[in-house]
């Protein structure tokens, strides 16, 4: 069990996402579309949180929540119909819920956090 608390991740958020200290977080709020974080800024993001929240791994993909830097339609055509691999444009959305239910949970399980909802 972690010692750390809502207050802890808010603050976290407030300081790695840069945003508004005086915005209300909320628990379903989106890393992506609420935080504003993607590309390589979800990935230092998510580095971060799991060595400040000393949150285990565990089966996390960065690939399942977020698209790389320069993952777009443009890769997406090229990847798929040229060089004929596949590549999906679906991803998991990641919520603040899902954040602070690791840090309770001390570790990334996908099985136990994912709320089903992609986008």
């Amino acid at each position: 069990m972690s010692e750390r608390s809502w207050l802890d991740l808010r603050n976290f958020i407030v300081e790695e996402a840069c945003f508004p200290p005086d915005k209300l977080i909320t628990e379903d709020m989106s890393v992506v579309y609420s935080l504003g974080q993607c590309g390589d800024d979800a990935n230092e993001f998510m580095e971060k949180y799991f060595l400040t929240f000393r949150v285990d791994r565990g089966d996390y993909e960065f690939s399942r929540y977020f698209f790389m830097e320069g993952e777009e339609f443009i890769f997406y055509f090229v990847k798929k119909f040229i060089l004929r691999k596949p590549l999906s444009l679906k991803r998991e959305l990641m919520t603040v819920a899902m954040l602070y239910r690791a840090i309770v949970h001390g570790k990334w399980d996908c099985g136990v956090l994912s709320e089903g909802r992609f986008y």
